[in-house]
């Protein structure tokens, strides 16, 4: 029997309520899973949340599952599912995510994406059931503090990054990775190594530093730019532990990422997507 349950919408609830009715949702996930108010703001509002989008089921006062929709023009990201434990194995998740696809297609959206954790199969199995499909996978980078020899590197306007990122690369990215993306990151910070090569990042507790993109303009690559790039990130930041987002295609720059040091976290996820036309 399907669980009396009401509908509501992000828009309904602050941040300091949506960080707590995630983690009750998220309540003994595979992965800890613990936001803060702040936390929320700084993670979900730069991948273009739609609170209005976004669903959640109540029983009462007590939060049954939650689905955080993000968009950027004709696409949608589930950005955050889960279902709180006593809830879980009721068919509420199929109930969600047939939910949230059918008013993408109603408001003429062409396609959904989300990540999710690799070994995860409940979860993508879940996904699979109502028409995903995995596209690629994805993996992140750690490398701890080291003694690099750098070069001094130019601070620049993060939106001037962005916007080099959108004329040199493809924009065939993972949604953290998108330009659309990185140009709401919060406290980012933008440099340049003559001209040539570019790395935007943010300085993460836990002595992290979070490299969201580098680049190197086409006419400049294979020159050694991209290494003496990271050197420099090192030098600039020698306390720090280096780590890419476990959100980079597993075939894109995975030779160059391991010849400097780079190690693989154990974790990965797929990325799966629907067209919804």
């Amino acid at each position: 029997m399907e669980v009396e349950l009401t509908e509501h919408r992000a828009i309904e609830y602050n941040a300091a309520e949506l960080s707590d009715i995630l983690n009750r949702c998220f309540e003994g996930y595979m992965v800890p899973f613990v936001l803060t108010a702040d936390m929320f703001e700084r993670r979900f509002r730069p991948e273009g949340l739609d609170s209005s989008a976004s669903l959640i089921l109540m029983e009462g006062e007590e939060p049954a599952g939650v689905c955080l929709i993000s968009r950027q023009g004709w696409t949608s990201r589930v950005a955050a599912m889960a279902i709180a434990p006593h809830f879980r194995s009721k068919g509420l998740g199929k109930r969600i995510m047939t939910t949230v696809i059918a008013e993408a297609k109603d408001r003429g959206d062409k396609r959904m994406v989300l990540e999710a954790i690799a070994n995860n199969d409940a979860a993508i199995g879940l996904y699979e059931s109502v028409g995903m499909r995995k596209t690629r996978q994805l993996i992140g980078y750690r490398r701890g503090p080291v003694s690099a020899c750098g070069e001094i590197l130019v601070e620049i306007d993060p939106a001037e990054f962005v916007r080099r990122q959108a004329n040199e690369c493809s924009n065939d990215l993972v949604w953290d990775f998108k330009p659309e993306t990185l140009t709401l990151k919060v406290n980012a910070k933008a440099y340049s190594l003559d001209g040539k090569a570019f790395a935007l990042v943010t300085e993460a507790p836990n002595d992290r530093l979070v490299i969201w993109s580098i680049f190197v303009n086409a006419d400049s690559r294979r020159q050694g730019y991209g290494r003496r790039l990271v050197d420099s990130l090192a030098s600039a930041h020698p306390e720090r532990m280096m780590v890419f987002p476990i959100a980079v295609p597993d075939d894109l720059a995975h030779e160059f990422m391991t010849a400097m040091g780079f190690e693989v976290p154990e974790i990965k996820q797929y990325e799966l997507a629907i067209d919804l036309v």
